[in-house]
């Protein structure tokens, strides 16, 4: 039965689809669970990923590699089509996580997360920058240029002490019209300080701030426990920030007990969602509401006409202003609207009997229409990575879902076509769409789903070679549905060293292509094709 009201969710999704199609163009397996964190996009339908490695990791058929022991953060600029073009390393720390990424029109990006010990990086015109951490984990904020070298970093220091007391994290990061960015996440620590200004200890307490396109903070708040800081178990992490084109900042997170900022208090039931609202130019807090029964705090987005988008999810029963959604199993993703000044505008609940959930949300830019990520049956061994377009009313227009095979759905961004790139986690192996993944252990994974890319480009799979078996045990078929210029194929392995190489004789020769495996250890390798036009891979398991 749980089965069937699934497909019957995902038909109904698709009875109502538009009538232009769209389908899963690319997916790029990534090496490492951190590897592939968060995804944004440019005005010119480029994607950026940022995650972390030790040593080196692959993103698609790319080999990155560290020329510095410890670990490194990174950014890749990645083609409509699923190639990487440029890719920007901070090495050395002794720890580092990033967790968000943004990027403007131009192709400048931000990032932001956590570390710990000296990240070196290339400053530009030969030179080398270093940050240095000041006790525990810092906060990150890192600017790349369209040209992929960093402008500058900035951190924040969460004091000396252990995880509990010295432990700060960025979450979540935006940008305004003038290219200023924000910031979002949660601060420990024995003296908290943004820029030259100081805030004395803190504990587990959320914190919103803003830095000028050059890398000045302008402002910083923090959302102090309420009644006192010395509540036990009070907490107000922030994990979603967002700017809307009148010149308000929106903050969402989990709230314990309360917060206060500025004159502002808010007090809540534990765990529950928070929505804030401040001057963009200013920080001052104007507004804030708690949204009882639901939880998660990262799904944030706004629209043109300034409406406001939260996901998440919530068990039982979820309250938004008049209205209340009821979760059909453990419990339930959902999307709701409020509207500039809070106001419940719609609430929709999404998901069956299982434990589905929303993990990221973006609005289309010409439109009202959100899209999200998530995952249905989570925790499952069948979990099912999703992307679901909703209409300007709330309604589910049509849903993607992975399968077969495990997987979870991460980061979610739109391009200037609403096509929706997307970051999560699969374990052995699974499809999306006529891509299939496969790996020894959990990896994560960016894939795009849309309209496919004009003229054959390399995001369209109609034409994508068939591989088979996968995963493969003595031998490999590696089959061309359509005739393909004369070129070659090559079998790489983890290293990226070359094992095995075939040519592709071009049109009016034998369609099928084997490789012999017989000999080859066990392990994930990837074949890479090249023809004078276009280059594109393919992962293959072996298994003996």
């Amino acid at each position: 039965m749980k089965q069937l009201l699934l497909v019957a969710f995902l038909c109904l999704a698709g009875l109502t689809a538009p009538a232009q199609p769209a389908a899963w163009t690319f997916a790029l397996p990534g090496e490492g669970v951190n590897a592939l964190m968060d995804v944004a996009t440019d005005a010119a339908g480029n994607a950026y990923v940022t995650g972390r490695f030790t040593g080196s990791t692959r993103v698609g058929g790319t080999l990155i590699t560290s020329a510095r022991p410890g670990v490194c953060l990174f950014i890749a600029k990645i083609s409509p089509g699923g190639q990487v073009l440029r890719v920007t390393k901070l090495e050395g720390a002794t720890d580092a996580l990033a967790f968000a990424i943004a990027a403007d029109a131009a192709g400048n990006t931000f990032v932001t997360g956590y570390f710990t010990g000296t990240l070196t990086y290339n400053g530009g015109q030969q030179t080398t920058g270093q940050l240095t951490s000041l006790g525990g984990l810092n906060i990150l904020l890192v600017k790349c240029g369209a040209n992929g070298t960093v402008r500058w970093v900035q951190q924040a220091n969460g004091g000396s002490g252990g995880a509990a007391t010295g432990s700060s994290y960025g979450y979540g990061v935006t940008l305004d019209q003038a290219g200023n960015s924000y910031i979002c996440g949660l601060i420990n620590g024995s003296d908290i300080t943004f820029g030259g200004g100081s805030f004395g200890a803190r504990r587990r307490q959320g914190f919103l701030a803003s830095y000028s396109p050059r890398g000045q903070l302008r402002w910083a708040k923090v959302l102090a426990a309420y009644p006192s800081q010395a509540a036990v178990g009070a907490s107000s992490p922030a994990g979603g920030v967002a700017v809307d084109e009148a010149g308000h900042c929106y903050l969402s997170g989990v709230v314990f007990q309360g917060w206060t900022v500025d004159g502002l208090t808010l007090t809540s039931q534990a765990g529950n969602q928070y929505l804030a609202r401040f001057d963009a130019r200013t920080g001052q807090p104007q507004w804030a509401v708690a949204l009882p029964g639901a939880s998660d705090g990262r799904a944030l987005a706004v629209d043109r006409q300034g409406a406001v988008y939260l996901g998440g999810r919530f068990t039982g029963t979820a309250t938004f202003g008049s209205r209340t959604l009821t979760s059909a199993g453990g419990y339930d993703g959902f999307v709701v609207r409020l509207g500039p000044t809070g106001t419940v505008q719609w609430a929709t609940a999404l998901g069956g009997p299982d434990n589905d959930l929303v993990s990221d949300l973006a609005v289309a830019p010409n439109s009202r229409r959100p899209f999200v990520a998530g995952t249905l049956g989570y925790l499952s061994p069948g979990a099912r990575a999703f992307v679901a377009e909703l209409n300007p009313g709330g309604r589910v227009q049509r849903t993607a879902a992975g399968g077969p095979g495990t997987s979870d759905g991460g980061g979610l961004a739109l391009d200037g076509r609403a096509n929706a790139y997307t970051t999560g986690f699969f374990t052995g192996e699974v499809h999306l769409g006529p891509h299939a993944l496969a790996a020894p252990a959990t990896q994560p994974y960016l894939a795009r789903y849309g309209k496919r890319m004009p003229g054959g480009g390399g995001a369209d799979v109609s034409n994508a070679p068939a591989l088979f078996p996968n995963p493969a045990q003595n031998h490999f078929t590696l089959r061309l549905e359509s005739p393909v210029p004369a070129g070659r194929a090559t079998l790489h392995n983890q290293l990226g060293h070359a094992v095995a190489e075939r040519p592709l004789p071009g049109p009016g020769a034998a369609p099928e292509v084997v490789f012999d495996t017989s000999a080859l250890p066990d392990g994930l390798y990837t074949l890479r094709l090249e023809t004078p036009q276009r280059i594109t891979t393919r992962l293959v398991m072996v298994q003996h």
